[in-house]
């Protein structure tokens, strides 16, 4: 698939706009943005709002008068759904809004296989240090930082975020979304678990060695920053240089003040913080991706150093929840793209695969060979972050529309015989996951699925013919018949068909 480069006087990538400003701009010019000028709390308000406008797949708000704080902007779910389903990743993509998951899919998958490395920029040259903060004027009240939902534990200054953080022995900068909340005016709480992320790996180091960690906390990036920061890479691999593969051009980075951590120079606000060894607070509860409240516990403290910020600034927030919303819609995407990255990369080439909300399952069709689905577990088990938020599988026919739900169960309900539903024991347990059980949580493993809703590989041509041909419009006639049905279709009384791709 070729794809057009936005063009100019210099090579560009494959987006106009550079930051987040100009992404928001052309989402209004696109009718997906919708500015909000009467005056909304950050306390329920926002989050109540922004929810609703998920669940309708309304536009996405730009509120405009936030109570108590007059200084700022808020976007709220910018890569929520819309209409379609993908229309603002698309739009964030530089592609036409209309274009197909599965377009996206190979779109993704080709960028991800072309990673930029980062630009280095001077401080003179970064917006987001046109003001910086530091001792106490580095306060986190000073944002408007939501209280999301009444079922959280508190405000949350880092939803649609990223964490940047270095691993003190190798140098490999890790980025990546963690929620982040209040505590009080110069400090806050991240969600980093050790046996699951990279962040909370890293950490680990910085507590064996007695040292603080550095953390900067930046909100506001240009969107696909955000989309390599979520994408489910493996230890090692560079988000950044990711995330300029799926721009097309290096992201433009700038030094911290208090650290050596390097940021986005574009992005509207930037928290420069350092978490000290032995330092927990209570974190949580949140309503999460899953579509339930999840996890309340003791989590890392991170004092603020520093706080550095364009002239006034756009705060960003996430809303997740039960599907869709701005987590479900790029991730299902992006998972489905790195999974079959992965698989070609070991030599196993599929046809499709898809992460449906909350991209907890795969999806993944195949034509059936013996041992090639046990052979596709292994390779997707083996990633270390691709996974980690899976509940199970499901193996269909390459006849079967991945994307397509009603595809999906039509085939688990009359391809799959029971005896190939499988249960994978003692994986390593998200504590994000509703179903844990209490013994799961404790001893942090869990149980998932597998549903091979495919024909088996040996059974022959003449039972498969006498038992498994489809009976639809495109299978059960010859083509002559379904030529003759849709040539004269406006005859019968119906109108233009404006898409016939489901009589294919």
């Amino acid at each position: 698939m070729r794809e057009q480069k936005a063009t100019g006087g210099k090579e560009m990538g494959y987006v106009r706009y550079t930051d987040l400003r100009g992404f928001v701009n052309e989402l209004g010019e696109a009718g997906e943005l919708q500015p909000v000028r009467a005056q909304v709390d950050w306390n329920l308000e926002v989050g109540a709002l922004t929810r609703l406008i998920c669940e309708r797949r309304q536009p996405a708000p730009l509120f405009e008068n936030i109570k108590d704080y007059p200084s700022y902007r808020m976007a709220g779910v910018l890569l929520g759904p819309g209409r379609p389903l993908h229309a603002r990743l698309a739009m964030a993509l530089g592609v036409d809004k209309e274009t197909l998951p599965l377009e996206l899919i190979e779109i993704v998958r080709q960028r991800l296989r072309a990673p930029k490395e980062p630009v280095k920029v001077e401080r003179n040259e970064a917006p987001c240090k046109e003001v910086i903060l530091q001792g106490d004027d580095a306060n986190l009240l000073s944002l408007p930082c939501p209280w999301i939902k009444e079922i959280d534990g508190g405000r949350y200054v880092g939803t649609w975020d990223i964490v940047v953080i270095k691993d003190p022995e190798t140098g490999w900068v890790n980025w990546g979304t963690y929620r982040c909340m209040v505590k009080d005016e110069q400090s806050f709480a991240v969600l980093l678990i050790p046996a699951e992320q990279h962040g909370g790996g890293i950490l680990r180091k910085y507590q064996a060695m007695g040292k603080p960690m550095p953390i900067a906390l930046v909100i506001g990036a240009d969107p696909l920053s955000h989309l390599g920061a979520i994408a489910p890479l493996d230890h090692g691999m560079s988000e950044v240089a990711a995330a300029g593969g799926l721009r097309g051009e290096g992201v433009r980075l700038v030094r911290c003040e208090t650290s050596d951590l390097e940021v986005p120079a574009d992005a509207e606000i930037v928290i420069e913080a350092e978490i000290v060894p032995g330092e927990v607070t209570e974190e949580g509860p949140f309503g999460e991706y899953t579509g339930h409240r999840a996890h309340h516990g003791l989590s890392p403290l991170a004092r603020v150093k520093c706080i550095t910020h364009r002239q006034n600034p756009i705060f960003t927030m996430a809303n997740m929840g039960k599907p869709w919303d701005d987590w479900a819609v790029p991730a299902s995407i992006l998972v489905s793209a790195v999974a079959k990255n992965r698989l070609e990369d070991h030599g196993i080439r599929i046809k499709a695969c898809y992460g449906h909300a909350p991209v907890t399952t795969l999806v993944v069709s195949v034509n059936p060979r013996p041992g090639l689905t046990k052979k596709i577990l292994s390779i997707l088990m083996s990633g270390e972050r691709l996974f980690l938020a899976g509940t199970g599988i499901v193996f269909v026919d390459e006849d079967v529309d991945v994307t397509n739900l009603e595809d999906v169960w039509w085939a688990i309900t009359t391809r799959m015989h029971p005896d190939r539903f499988e249960v994978l024991r003692d994986l390593p347990a998200n504590p994000l996951i509703p179903y844990l059980t209490p013994e799961d949580r404790q001893r942090h493993v869990t149980s998932q699925w597998v549903m091979e809703a495919t024909f088996p590989a040996d059974w022959d041509a003449t039972y498969r013919e006498a038992h498994t041909v489809v009976a639809d419009f495109a299978h059960a006639w010859s083509e002559k018949v379904q030529r003759q049905v849709l040539d004269r279709w406006t005859e019968y009384g119906y109108g233009e068909i404006e898409d016939d791709s489901m009589t294919r």
